[in-house]
C-alpha cells in the first residue's frame, strides 16, 4: 500500500473543501467551518485553497452563489428574493449587490437583457472590471 504524504493529503482536504462550498453554498460558510470539516487549519486552508483553485475561499463562494443565480434568473421564473434565499442570502439587498459586481448589472435587469438575447447565445458575465 503506497503511503501518503502530508501535501497529497492536504491537496485532498483543499478539494473537500472545494466540494464542501459546492454543496453548501446556499448556507452560511465560513474559513473556520471549513477547516473543522476537513481537519485542516484555517490559515493553512486559506492558503491552500488559492493556490489549487486560484482564488480565495470567499472568492469562489461568491462566484458559486452568482452562478447558481444566473442559473435560477435564466431557467426559471423565481422572483428576485427567493433566488437570493436559495443562493445564501437572507435578504435580496446583498444578493443584489453580489450579482452586480459579478456581471454588471442587476439580477432583474441581468435576467431581462439575457432572456432578450437569440437562442443559444452564452451569458454575460462581467468579472473584475
Amino acid at each position: 500500500m503506497k503511503k501518503q504524504t502530508r501535501a497529497t493529503t492536504d491537496l485532498e482536504k483543499v478539494v473537500k473543501a472545494r466540494d464542501i462550498i459546492d454543496q453548501e453554498f446556499y448556507k452560511p460558510i465560513t474559513l473556520e467551518y471549513l477547516s473543522r470539516r476537513v481537519g485542516m487549519s484555517p490559515k493553512k486552508l486559506a492558503i491552500a485553497f488559492p493556490q489549487k483553485y486560484y482564488q480565495s475561499i470567499q472568492k469562489y463562494l461568491i462566484m458559486s452563489r452568482a452562478l447558481t443565480g444566473m442559473q435560477l434568473l435564466l431557467e426559471t421564473k423565481l422572483p428576485i428574493y427567493e433566488i437570493a434565499w436559495e443562493t445564501g442570502y437572507t435578504v435580496t439587498r446583498p444578493f443584489s449587490t453580489m450579482f452586480k459586481k459579478v456581471t454588471g448589472r442587476a439580477p432583474s435587469k441581468w435576467r431581462k437583457v439575457q432572456l432578450s438575447n437569440p437562442p443559444g447565445t452564452i451569458p454575460y458575465i462581467m468579472l473584475d472590471r
